[in-house]
């Protein structure tokens, strides 16, 4: 086995704003020593969410410049772009500033790696995938010019045609920045899944307890934790309706409180409003429209069950893996994004175990979802058997140190 990292090594990581960013983090640094060691650098909004939340030191970044200068007064050993295929995307960082930073970080001698959120799938983004869908453009250009047809459809191609040109040379850029560095995996993935890089998978024991049912607090009803992402809510509103959406989400929600439980919704503000008029006085309902990560991390393990509006989630992950029940309305936004990087999911995330699916449109029913529970729990020592295969964070930073420097 290879050694650890001494006691001094120090690690770094720069995360992008997607929750499931900050998510896999924790679940890295969950109970081991290498917390103590580590800080998290935040884009500022988030880092004003998550603070005093965190159980790892954290401060906030708003730029390249600031970056190096935390680099410059506390040299790390490792530094982990969380991720660097997003940075550039949500403008964190232009695609010139990405190659700065993996330049001035290896030339301070750091070791520099990054997550890979595609699961190896990024170069084939954008041949996959139109990045802007010529007839949502369309019904935008009909608003805004009238009932002219033969001007909509030409002209939301050609914008189509110029997003999807510059989304492949964002696609080439950001891949050849990347391309040298390992690659950190929070599932079993082989190089030539991984479109060649280096990927460095890991397991940490530390966050899994024994399958079990979720024990309830006495005298506390059972609760019913509903999540969407902005991506997939607006998906939502263009198959269903805005309005006709949310009250789905709303009789939803009613029948969970019908069947003694408690419900929680977190998502975006839009969604909040909407529900909030629905239930202006219900002390059964928690609706959020931000959460921070230890507040949400504890509605998510204690809940009975967890509905979501994708199948691939952080979050959705890690109830998995503890063998509690998670169910999803749609299969999510990655699959109408990419279906190499959905069916990458379905392979190394489930490992040959199917999504359970709910139709949004069916009442809930909570007998018949508790008769699902050993199954969770069946999955989950599954999944677990096969992870202890993997190594353990302490290893891993170790291996990643040992093969670059």
């Amino acid at each position: 086995m290879t050694d650890a990292p001494p006691p001094g090594a120090r690690l770094l990581f720069v995360l992008d704003n997607d929750f499931g960013a900050l998510g896999m983090v924790m679940y890295l640094l969950h109970g081991q020593s290498l917390a103590t060691r580590a800080t998290l650098l935040l884009p500022r909004r988030a880092y004003e969410l998550h603070r005093g939340q965190l159980a790892v030191a954290s401060r906030p970044y708003d730029s390249l410049a600031g970056i190096l200068a935390v680099c410059a007064a506390n040299p790390p050993d490792v530094v982990f772009l969380v991720s660097g295929y997003l940075c550039v995307r949500q403008g964190l960082l232009s695609i010139g500033e990405l190659r700065e930073l993996v330049r001035a970080l290896q030339a301070r001698g750091c070791t520099v790696a990054t997550s890979d959120p595609y699961l190896g799938t990024f170069p084939r983004i954008a041949e996959a995938t139109v990045p802007v869908r010529t007839g949502a453009i369309a019904r935008a250009l009909k608003r805004y010019l009238g009932h002219a047809p033969f001007i909509h459809r030409p002209l939301a191609r050609l914008v189509d045609h110029v997003a999807q040109v510059r989304f492949t040379r964002h696609v080439r850029a950001v891949t050849a920045a990347l391309a040298d560095l390992p690659h950190l995996y929070p599932a079993l993935i082989s190089m030539a899944e991984a479109g060649g890089v280096r990927p460095y998978c890991f397991y940490n024991p530390n966050y899994f307890r024994a399958p079990e049912p979720v024990q309830a607090i006495p005298g506390e009803r059972p609760v019913w934790l509903f999540v969407i992402a902005q991506y997939d809510l607006h998906y939502q509103e263009e198959r269903h309706g805005r309005e006709r959406f949310a009250e789905l989400v709303a009789a939803r929600i009613r029948e969970a409180l019908a069947q003694g439980r408690d419900a929680t919704f977190v998502g975006p503000a839009t969604m909040v409003e909407a529900l909030s008029a629905r239930f202006p006085r219900e002390p059964g309902v928690t609706l959020l429209g931000r959460c921070a990560f230890g507040d949400f991390e504890r509605r998510l393990l204690h809940a009975e069950v967890a509905f979501y509006w994708q199948v691939f989630s952080t979050s959705a992950f890690l109830r998995l893996w503890n063998g509690l029940p998670v169910f999803s309305f749609d299969a999510g936004h990655t699959s109408h994004f990419s279906g190499a990087l959905f069916q990458a999911g379905l392979r190394h995330y489930f490992m040959g175990e199917a999504p359970r699916y709910l139709d949004i449109e069916v009442p809930l029913d909570a007998a018949a979802l508790a008769r699902l529970e050993d199954a969770f729990r069946r999955s989950a020592r599954n999944a677990l058997a096969r992870f202890k295969a993997l190594p353990e964070p302490e290893e891993m930073v170790a291996a990643i140190r040992a093969r670059t420097e």
